[in-house]
């Protein structure tokens, strides 16, 4: 590989919509396969909602999920980072004692679990992001790998507790994804880990990287990248650490850039 192009998802590569347009993308990636250019895409979402979005792109693009927390490259497993039952169990009690929290979501490989208390609001707006979402009865009967929780809070409060999360957690960081909604995850773990990965598995060095992003949870992968672009709807946080700012996401303006870059 001569490069790695890594996006995130919503926000930056997808539109509005949550959609991308599938033939540009193969376009794409013939020309990219003709450079020696990897496509990589870093994500908060699930390992099997990503795979389903990029459905038959499978062996064409590196996956990084779960913010970090489980990549793989043509079916391989690059790298993986559990939590621990006893430790996301400890996490759902500290955050049902928050009384602005509207809903909690625990992300597995396999599936996504909430607790029946979960309004089916959350349960419908969470299912745009995430596959396979049970509702369970009792969380510690769960027989499947837990990468992430993804909690929702008003937006009045989502920076404050975000703070609050990160001061009281051991172990763990919680970061913004959007306006409403943080997530916790292992604190030695985050989308530049992922990179780090690809990277070393294929002798590339942080300066053979480029990386797109929007929000908190793309900072530690644009510090990583040697060259990184936020969209024009970024946080003002990813913009001030990115070498270029470009179009909107609704204007497909990440598609655009990669494309420029083999034609």
């Amino acid at each position: 590989m001569n490069k790695v192009v890594a996006t995130d998802m919503d926000g930056t590569f997808l539109d509005g919509r949550h959609s991308y347009d599938r033939k540009r993308l193969r376009d794409l990636l013939e020309e990219f396969n003709e450079k020696n250019y990897l496509f990589a895409v870093a994500s908060g979402r699930a390992m099997i909602a990503l795979e389903k979005v990029f459905a038959g792109f499978e062996d064409d693009i590196a996956f990084i999920a779960e913010n970090g927390s489980l990549v793989t490259y043509k079916g391989e497993i690059l790298f993986e980072a559990k939590m621990e039952k006893v430790i996301y169990l400890d996490l759902v009690e500290q955050l049902k004692a928050l009384p602005d929290m509207t809903g909690f979501l625990l992300s597995g490989r396999q599936g996504a679990y909430a607790t029946p208390d979960v309004s089916p609001d959350y349960v419908s707006f969470i299912s745009n992001y995430y596959e396979n979402v049970q509702v369970v009865e009792d969380l510690s009967t769960i027989e499947d790998d837990i990468f992430k929780l993804t909690v929702n809070f008003t937006e009045e409060t989502i920076l404050e507790r975000e703070a609050w999360l990160n001061e009281n957690l051991n172990g763990l960081v919680a970061m913004t994804t959007g306006f409403k909604s943080l997530d916790v995850i292992l604190d030695h773990v985050d989308k530049s880990t992922g990179l780090r990965g690809l990277c070393d598995k294929f002798g590339l060095a942080a300066t053979d990287v480029i990386a797109f992003g929007d929000n908190m949870n793309d900072y530690q992968m644009l510090q990583f990248a040697g060259t990184a672009i936020a969209t024009e709807n970024a946080r003002d946080e990813i913009k001030a650490i990115s070498q270029e700012v470009i179009g909107h996401c609704e204007e497909e303006s990440v598609m655009a850039y990669m494309e420029g870059m083999v034609r």
